[in-house]
């Protein structure tokens, strides 16, 4: 089968035009590739507070819920000069944020 010098040379530009086009989209989507990097979009909130019973601590027109036990361990925490120690229980007891639970904290001083 005898097929033109022509239409091999077209058929061959064709497909290094594909390649080229699908080399530049996945180079689009590849930070590591010069690409831009995914845009952050940070997963909802699921917090779903405790049934034992809680105090209700709104720094601001927030509601964050801590039980006392906790509440009274950061202020423990806060009256020893452990603020960070404090946050982290706060963060923890409460799912929220690092600054939302660093703000709290401080409302609590």
């Amino acid at each position: 089968m005898f097929v033109p010098l022509p239409i091999l040379i077209a058929l061959g530009v064709v497909f290094a035009i594909l390649v080229v086009l699908a080399l530049r989209r996945a180079r689009a989507r590849d930070p590591l590739l010069g690409g831009q990097p995914p845009v952050y979009r940070p997963a909802p909130l699921r917090h779903q507070p405790t049934a034992n019973a809680t105090v209700d601590v709104s720094g601001g027109g927030q509601s964050n819920v801590m039980s006392p036990e906790v509440q009274a361990q950061v202020v423990a925490l806060i009256s020893a000069g452990r603020k960070i120690e404090a946050i982290k229980v706060a963060k923890e007891a409460t799912r929220l944020g690092l600054k939302e639970s660093k703000d709290l904290v401080e409302g609590l001083e």
